[in-house]
């Protein structure tokens, strides 16, 4: 019994981590996307992207979709969160997008 305890807490261990480190990929390869300075986790539940210039024409709706679905197959990241744009120079948002 105590093996089996052991073992299914080093695979919740090992899969809570995997979702931390797939949360930050995605966040790296986020702040490759021309357009975008900056971007972080919130919390869980809120993705914040920060743009270069938040007057470029940017479609924020294609934007969080492709975020959103990108997430999902390269990085592992559960649907289920809100995309905040944001404008560095008015510190306000621009848009959400809420991928579920």
């Amino acid at each position: 019994m105590k093996k089996l305890f052991s073992l299914i807490l080093v695979i919740c261990s090992l899969l809570g981590g995997n979702a931390y480190a797939g949360k930050q990929d995605m966040i790296s390869a986020l702040k490759g996307i021309p357009g975008v300075a900056d971007a972080s986790w919130a919390q869980d539940i809120s993705l914040w992207v920060v743009m270069t210039d938040p007057n470029a024409g940017h479609n924020f709706d294609q934007m969080g979709s492709m975020i959103c679905d990108g997430g999902v197959s390269n990085f592992a990241v559960r649907k289920g969160y809100t995309i905040t744009f944001w404008n560095p120079y008015t510190k306000k948002p621009i848009t959400k997008f809420r991928c579920y």
